[in-house]
């Protein structure tokens, strides 16, 4: 149903009893994945992200079958939905986290399908605290810059460092393709479960992975480019601030549309 949305915490149906609790979301992370039928691309790599993210931020984590009962509590048969998995405390001003101070809260809501049309993008000097980990605060970076970004006409952002070294969008990976090899920046910046699932991937059907260094002067070397998060695995890129790509992407589009369906679902 398109009005689907739905709140558990820890299994349960969330109540007006837990809303102070919601109120330290922003202590913690979380991940994102996409649901077609009960089934998820890279549970394993959603897992190993939150497991990753709790032990850098609390010194713990919580038990991995507690979050797949979770997954599994608010998901029916065959449901095809999004899914938000937040892991928060509320005891942070704790000296000592502890396990049992983990909470874990996963909405529901609609599933997305990949967006038809390209981005142009604007670039902007940003640079995230704690890359690795995706937490609620990448929301300055977009408030700060992409709302600017579509009053210039652009699409969306797109972030460079202080040598203008591309790093990542606001709410996505970026690839490039030199027209043979896939090249991701080796600049610091979260690392999606969609781009790590496509690179292997890719490496298993003989297509080259390369990670290094992209400055916006390097933009002509590649022919096309592409973004991804949790919804899109081959969304196109047509315009880098002033630089064009070629509008038809037709080669890149299928070697990640062929990429992407060799990845297998996972049951949750």
């Amino acid at each position: 149903m398109d009005n689907m949305f739905v709140q558990e915490l820890d299994g349960r149906p969330l109540t007006i009893a837990d809303m102070p609790r919601l109120m330290a979301l922003q202590y913690g992370h979380f991940t994102a994945m996409q649901v077609r039928q009960r089934q998820v691309k890279g549970l394993r790599l959603h897992l190993e992200r939150l497991a990753s993210s709790s032990r850098q931020l609390f010194g713990c984590q919580l038990p991995e079958q507690h979050i797949i009962d979770c997954l599994h509590q608010i998901t029916q048969e065959q449901e095809s939905c999004s899914l938000r998995v937040n892991i928060f405390t509320v005891a942070f001003g704790q000296p000592v986290i502890r396990e049992k101070d983990l909470q874990v809260l996963i909405t529901k809501t609609p599933a997305v399908e990949p967006a038809a049309h390209p981005l142009k993008v604007k670039s902007a000097r940003f640079k995230r605290l704690l890359p690795e980990i995706k937490y609620s605060g990448i929301v300055s970076g977009i408030l700060a810059y992409r709302r600017k970004a579509m009053a210039a006409g652009f699409d969306d952002v797109i972030y460079i460092d202080e040598q203008q070294h591309i790093s990542e969008g606001a709410i996505w990976n970026v690839g490039f393709y030199d027209g043979q090899s896939i090249v991701l920046p080796a600049t610091p910046a979260l690392p999606g479960i969609m781009v790590q699932l496509l690179s292997d991937s890719l490496w298993t059907n003989g297509m080259a992975v390369i990670h290094r260094n992209i400055s916006l002067s390097q933009l002509h070397e590649y022919k096309s480019v592409f973004y991804t998060n949790s919804v899109n695995h081959r969304g196109m890129i047509t315009q880098i601030d002033q630089h064009m790509f070629e509008h038809s992407n037709d080669t890149l589009s299928d070697i990640l549309e062929r990429a992407y369906e060799a990845v297998p679902w996972d049951n949750l």
